[in-house]
């Protein structure tokens, strides 16, 4: 792949960084985009979806760890003020065990869950339109992001808003220390800039951009 995912602009050279954890591993490339200003992890070493859900299964989030729930928490504040009664939300990729549906129930709000790997029913999406959709910790795993952020868009009413929370990349000097560039699942990584460049090619409202949140409303409300 030499063109960006996002919007389809050709990669140049932004990183090439010793991987493994003492930075004695071979040599990765990371590429910049820049239109949307995108950063790529070498496609070439992109994981397959077999690799993706071994190392997925390493994770331990369950929905009831405190720890998690507080990781969340930026995304959690956000959505907390469209929860009530009656609201139509999704957790887009919602692993195998979502702290924010289990927090959404606790105010008395039911959200359902989708999940490729984890719960791939998609007859859960006939629930929508839905008026708000969560997607936390995973646009960073996504493989073919335009398509699923049209599926995004798909997804919600006019009016309604999509909450993402993903690492902000750094400035480059504090890049090859960062530790999320080291999943190897994290293909690409969102700078600020990449949901302002979001939000104006598609015309979405940008509501609030708070690493490690952006939040944007869809057009069309009456």
């Amino acid at each position: 792949m030499s063109t960006c995912p996002l919007c389809g602009t050709g990669l140049t050279p932004f990183a090439r960084v010793a991987d493994g954890p003492k930075r004695e591993g071979r040599q990765l490339d990371f590429l910049d985009c820049p239109t949307c200003r995108l950063v790529v992890r070498d496609p070439t070493v992109w994981p397959s979806p077999e690799a993706e859900a071994e190392y997925y299964r390493l994770h331990e989030n369950r929905a009831d760890d405190p720890g998690y729930r507080r990781f969340l928490a930026p995304a959690f504040r956000h959505l907390a003020e469209m929860l009530a009664p009656g609201v139509r939300a999704l957790d887009f990729g919602c692993g195998p065990d979502s702290a924010l549906i289990a927090m959404a129930c606790e105010q008395d709000v039911e959200m359902v869950g989708w999940d490729p790997q984890f719960h791939p029913d998609t007859r859960v999406l006939d629930h929508g339109p839905f008026d708000v959709i969560a997607c936390t910790e995973t646009v960073e795993h996504l493989h073919q992001p335009a398509a699923v952020f049209d599926r995004l868009e798909w997804l919600l009413r006019p009016g309604g808003r999509l909450i993402v929370q993903t690492g902000f990349v750094p400035e480059r000097a504090a890049f090859d220390d960062w530790h999320y560039r080291r999943d190897p699942t994290h293909v690409i990584l969102f700078r600020a800039e990449t949901f302002r460049w979001l939000a104006a090619d598609r015309g979405w409202r940008l509501v609030a951009l708070d690493a490690p949140v952006a939040v944007f409303e869809m057009p069309g409300a009456t």
